[in-house]
């Protein structure tokens, strides 16, 4: 593809991902993992390194720095208490292998669209080799999925934006997710809420009722928490609510408004 091309290609609403997935590699990601995250926070924890306290729903992580989305992720599987999670996009499995350690007794699934990713997960945390797959959200759905009570994603959705990927990968979550979903992610990415409401009155989601929560962590992180069924949480009613406190990015915004558009919700009669 010749230049003038490639300029003109930019142009068009169907974005490319942010990422080249088939050259995302593990070194990649290793690199970023090794800059971002464990530069500032303790990105793997074991067996009796955190506690989870139920009374007060908050995670004693004993004088260890966690990320806010980690401390999310593993405060709402606290409060939730489900019998099995699964992480959309678990990268090197650090954060689905800190809750099996936090809470033994739920069962814990990982899957990566990357085998080299995969690759990453199991050295890092080779005693959940058995747990982890191979996965493309984005793909139809699939029986071969893992379905868990409790699903979610962290990072992962804030980078697809090619035609309407994000869409297929929301209601794939809802498909594998028995009771909630739970979205940790750059809310300014996509309109999530939203989204979450087209595919549900489009009857692209298979649940018979869908109740959105906003998720709150003791150290800041905010996320959206689909339920099934009604929980004693704050309704998430918007996504200027759920952006609430956020410098506005006109960039991000623009582009979660185009991916918005290119859906087209249920079989509406002209």
């Amino acid at each position: 593809m010749n230049l003038l091309k490639r300029l003109l290609y930019k142009k068009r609403k169907f974005y490319d991902d942010d990422f080249d997935w088939n050259n995302y590699t593990a070194d990649s990601y290793h690199r970023r993992l090794k800059q971002d995250v464990e530069s500032q926070y303790q990105a793997r924890s074991g067996a009796g390194d955190l506690s989870f306290d139920p009374a007060s729903g908050r995670l004693d992580t004993k004088g260890a720095v966690l990320h806010p989305n980690q401390v999310l992720i593993l405060e709402t599987i606290g409060r939730l208490q489900p019998a099995s999670v699964h992480e959309v996009g678990c990268g090197g499995g650090d954060h689905i292998s800190t809750a099996q350690a936090l809470f033994p007794e739920i069962m814990c699934f990982g899957g990566d669209r990357g085998a080299s990713q995969l690759d990453l997960a199991v050295s890092r945390h080779p005693h959940m080799r058995d747990r982890f797959g191979l996965q493309d959200i984005t793909m139809p759905y699939s029986r071969d999925w893992p379905k868990t009570d409790l699903v979610y994603s962290q990072a992962v959705l804030m980078h697809i934006h090619t035609a309407v990927s994000h869409f297929v990968a929301l209601s794939n979550m809802f498909s594998v997710a028995n009771n909630q979903v739970l979205l940790v992610e750059n809310v300014q990415c996509h309109d999530f809420v939203a989204d979450l409401h087209g595919l549900w009155s489009g009857g692209h989601l298979p649940w018979p009722d869908m109740h959105l929560y906003l998720a709150e962590g003791s150290t800041g992180a905010r996320g959206v928490l689909a339920s099934r069924v009604e929980l004693s949480m704050t309704r998430l009613e918007s996504d200027a609510q759920l952006r609430e406190g956020q410098k506005p990015s006109a960039r991000r915004l623009k582009r979660a408004a185009e991916d918005s558009a290119r859906a087209i919700f249920g079989f509406a009669r002209i």
